[in-house]
């Protein structure tokens, strides 16, 4: 007797389910998704324990005949392709006609339904991957199916499932997803009576996207909208000041379709580019639409991963329209500000700066002893406020001796680079520096705001902005050292280095190998900060040994910011009022203002209204 032998098809059926159906989340997914494929506008979804008592998920779409719900659970039964070039072309979310036979195949299943067609509706009832019932029923238009005891018959799957609070956020994890690609459709998600989602259906994104992320994140996200000759995008993406720890929360929809992929998702991180603090992500709904026959979608059991046919050409894309619709905003994080509601009628105080008087604030810059401010703030006060050297009168001989011992002096002035000359450079609102604070922030003001700004932030942002542009234009200035100095390594970190060392020198660094375990620099940039040459010079070896994969760009940009790092004013380092004049100057004329190299905020903005709040003057 031969050794090979045909499955019965009820352990065929649980094995094929198991493709398909991993947890309560798959059976949500794969039955929501026939319901959008039958054209619904209404979805409810009930769950109990997690949806391994029951998932019920009901729908107003076009509903089956008997004939056509008798055959839905037959395996590979589908309506949506016909021809081997349909697999081509697909833009329904369903197509293998696994689902409902897999679903059926673990649980005890109920689907009623009824067509546009029909008077009438059929129920038919499954267990285990047999039939045990069929008949006709009153229903309305659309279908309804309940799976019951999910997994009731593979006790080794249900083993492996975790609690009921994580199967359910797997499950409203699923349904957002799909509520953001359908924003046309009504999705509401229920478990044991309480409501997890619910979204109105009227086509507006920013609004299921307030519906799941809350109204902060809502309010923050900025619309986005572009055409390119394969794709067509639309979306929001998160203002930097509202992250996460996780890209969890970037979503891809192509062609209605939730899917997962790491280049898009590099993409947008590159977009952001400086703009994010060091691991942390944006939030980001983008919506893509192509032709079918440019993305492969029968690549993963779950449908979750694609591939495409122009993947580098949409990935570059994908990053300049992010890059370019962050370049249009002003990005100044609003100072937190808590307040409390106050009965309706209550007398609320205005304070205002007027305009004139923060005209003529403007109009002392650079006279130290003439510095005037509103009215309200007393000469006396003011002057308590100011750093020492920046006050009206003589100068302290211990702070003079002070402050010209650590004052460099291109300190405040390094050369401006144009980084992107198509951008509009003036970002900010004309700022006139008022006092300094700890030797570390810069107080200053606009006509209708009052700024902090982080001195050590601001200044490497300008020389990042200046070393990537002497970069970018391979600026051959090298600073031929008469002592050259050695890198010493170990011996694995020579092995590495030995394919990686020349590629230095598109930095300016002219590294050569001397002995088994070092290398000499004879040259480097000449406008590297003075006296960090060597420190600089060994963190970009360490960085370059940290990575496998390594372009140009990538090495030129981490030189520029550990250069802008190492050059910067740090903090408690007093200012005099000149030099701070010089550096918002300065910082007004870069291309992105808002953030250092590494992603924090430059300044953060107290509007008028904010300090009427603080202030109790308005509740």
């Amino acid at each position: 007797m031969g050794k090979v032998r045909v499955l019965p098809e009820e352990l065929a059926n649980q094995i094929a389910a198991g493709e398909v159906v991993e947890r309560p989340a798959s059976v949500v997914k794969e039955l929501v998704e026939n319901a959008l494929d039958a054209g619904s506008t209404k979805i409810s979804i009930t769950l109990e324990e997690g949806g391994m008592s029951l998932i019920r998920v009901r729908d107003n779409g076009d509903g089956m005949s008997r004939e056509d719900v008798e055959r839905a659970f037959m395996r590979h039964a589908t309506s949506k392709i016909l021809s081997k070039k349909d697999l081509f072309s697909i833009r329904s979310l369903g197509f293998r006609g696994e689902a409902l036979p897999s679903i059926a195949a673990v649980s005890i299943l109920e689907c009623r339904t009824r067509s546009k067609e029909e008077h009438i509706g059929t129920s038919v009832v499954w267990k285990g991957g047999k039939k045990e019932a069929i008949q006709t029923v009153a229903h309305p238009q659309g279908t309804d199916i309940q799976v019951r005891q999910l997994f009731y018959n593979t006790p080794a799957r249900l083993k492996y499932l975790k609690t009921v609070n994580t199967e359910i956020s797997h499950v409203t994890d699923i349904v957002n997803r799909l509520a953001m690609a359908c924003p046309d459709v009504s999705f509401e998600l229920k478990h044991e009576g309480r409501t997890l989602l619910k979204t109105l259906g009227d086509g507006r994104l920013v609004h299921v996207i307030q519906a799941i992320y809350g109204q902060t994140v809502a309010k923050a996200m900025l619309p986005l909208k572009a055409e390119h000759l394969d794709f067509t995008l639309h979306g929001f993406v998160g203002k930097p000041e509202i992250t996460r720890a996780s890209r969890h929360y970037i979503t891809f929809l192509i062609n209605r379709r939730y899917v997962r992929n790491y280049l898009l998702t590099q993409a947008v991180l590159d977009g952001y580019a400086t703009l994010l603090p060091v691991n942390r992500m944006p939030i980001a709904v983008l919506c893509l639409e192509m032709d079918p026959q440019l993305v492969d979608v029968n690549v993963h059991p779950a449908k979750l991963e694609v591939r495409f046919s122009k993947e580098k050409e949409l990935r570059t894309w994908l990053t300049e329209v992010i890059r370019e619709r962050l370049m249009k905003e002003v990005l100044i994080p609003k100072a937190p500000v808590k307040t409390r509601h106050v009965n309706e009628g209550e007398e609320q105080q205005k304070m205002q700066f007027p305009r004139e008087e923060a005209s003529k604030v403007r109009e002392a810059k650079g006279r130290y002893g003439e510095l005037r401010v509103p009215s309200r703030i007393p000469d006396s006060v003011l002057q308590h406020l100011l750093p020492e050297t920046s006050r009206a009168g003589d100068e302290p001989e211990k702070t003079k001796k002070r402050r010209e011992a650590v004052q460099p002096s291109n300190t405040t002035s390094p050369p401006q680079p144009d980084v992107q000359s198509n951008v509009s450079k003036r970002r900010l609102p004309d700022l006139t520096p008022l006092a300094q604070v700890h030797g570390t922030y810069i107080v200053a003001q606009s006509e209708d705001s009052l700024f902090l700004i982080d001195q050590h932030a601001a200044h490497e942002r300008v020389y990042y902005e200046h070393f990537v542009s002497e970069l970018d234009s391979e600026n051959t200035d090298r600073q031929e050292l008469l002592l050259p100095f050695t890198i010493e390594l170990t011996s694995d970190e020579c092995e590495k280095l030995k394919d990686k060392w020349t590629l230095l020198d598109g930095v300016g660094i002219e590294l050569e190998p001397f002995g088994p375990q070092s290398y000499i620099v004879r040259s480097h940039p000449s406008w590297f900060p003075e006296g960090d040459e060597e420190a600089l010079i060994r963190e970009l070896i360490d960085w370059v040994l940290k990575h496998d994969r390594l372009s140009l760009a990538a090495l030129r940009d981490e030189s520029a910011k550990q250069m802008a790092c190492k050059a910067a004013i740090k903090a408690n380092r007093h200012l005099r009022r000149d030099e701070m004049e010089s550096l918002l100057s300065r910082l007004e004329d870069c291309v992105n203002p808002f953030t250092c190299p590494h992603g924090r905020p430059v300044l953060v903005e107290f509007s008028t209204r904010d300090i009427e709040k603080m202030f109790k003057r308005v509740m």
